[in-house]
């Protein structure tokens, strides 16, 4: 699926200005449209902030900053746009950012959200998880920059973290614009058995018919996570980025006991495609 437009998450936070960047220079490669969603709502309440008194204040505070932020943002958004010759469109918004976000990612080809920021403290965790809630929630894919990235957005080996099930074939679909443009796709399993080997070995043939230069390989299941095993394999191979399949149950089961998903966004060093 080609990429034409693309939806970047934009906040009062620390990683505001570089996800806007990475959006952009998307639309650079891909010849694509960027809507820059600005949602006024702070992500997380301070663990300071205490009683519905303080609360009130804080949100009445961290409104006003936020919109000052929008206002001047958008200022600089334009004009990097209209240099960078990028067709775009600039919304700003109050309420709640899942909601805002579903809606707007129904003429998405592509989300841009960044990776959650481990400093939180513990009840943030809780409230803020939004790229996770966004990839279950919606039909595009999901592009999760991590923090502090500065790395190629062209990548030229990408990692598919394959799994036989309908999410892994629509990361696969969803990342195929980033799949043709990659000098190397690399689709590998975590299996001791023939089967996993044999069906990365089918994606291999598919993204083939697609002109896409891929191989399949298969690492054995050890004692180590699958997202430690993911990671360490994509960084040895020299990949600029992974795509894979969001794999989740329950909300709370989830939150609770993570998973090779939730491991995967705490733990991320590359981009990551997601769609579940």
């Amino acid at each position: 699926m080609d990429v034409k437009t693309i939806l970047v998450h934009l906040a009062d936070d620390e990683e505001c200005e570089r996800r806007l960047k990475v959006a952009l220079k998307l639309a650079q490669i891909h010849n694509a449209h960027v809507t820059a969603l600005f949602i006024t709502k702070p992500l997380a309440m301070p663990a300071a902030v205490a009683g519905r008194a303080a609360s009130s204040v804080f949100l009445e505070s961290a409104y006003e900053a936020s919109r000052a932020r929008a206002k001047r943002l958008s200022t600089e958004f334009k004009d990097m746009a209209d240099r960078a010759g990028v067709d775009h469109t600039w919304i700003v918004e109050d309420g709640e950012h899942l909601g805002h976000l579903r809606y707007h990612a129904h003429v998405s080809d592509l989300v841009v959200v960044s990776q959650i920021n481990q400093a939180l403290n513990f009840e943030d965790h809780f409230r803020v998880r939004l790229a996770e809630e966004l990839v279950m929630d919606i039909g595009a894919p999901v592009l999760i920059v991590p923090r502090n990235f500065e790395a190629a957005l062209d990548p030229k080996h990408v990692l598919v973290c394959w799994k036989m099930t309908y999410e892994s074939v629509r990361a696969v679909r969803g990342a195929l614009a980033f799949l043709k443009r990659a000098e190397l796709v690399t689709v590998l399993s975590i299996d001791e058995s023939k089967e996993g080997m044999l069906s990365a070995a089918e994606v291999v043939s598919y993204l083939q018919r697609h002109d896409v230069t891929a191989d399949a390989e298969l690492v054995p299941s050890s004692d180590r996570s699958a997202a430690d095993t993911l990671i360490e394999e994509a960084e040895q191979r020299g990949a600029q980025m992974m795509v894979m399949g969001a794999y989740g149950h329950s909300r709370m089961r989830e939150l609770l006991f993570g998973g090779v998903t939730r491991e995967m966004f705490q733990k991320m060093r590359l981009p990551v495609i997601m769609a579940h």
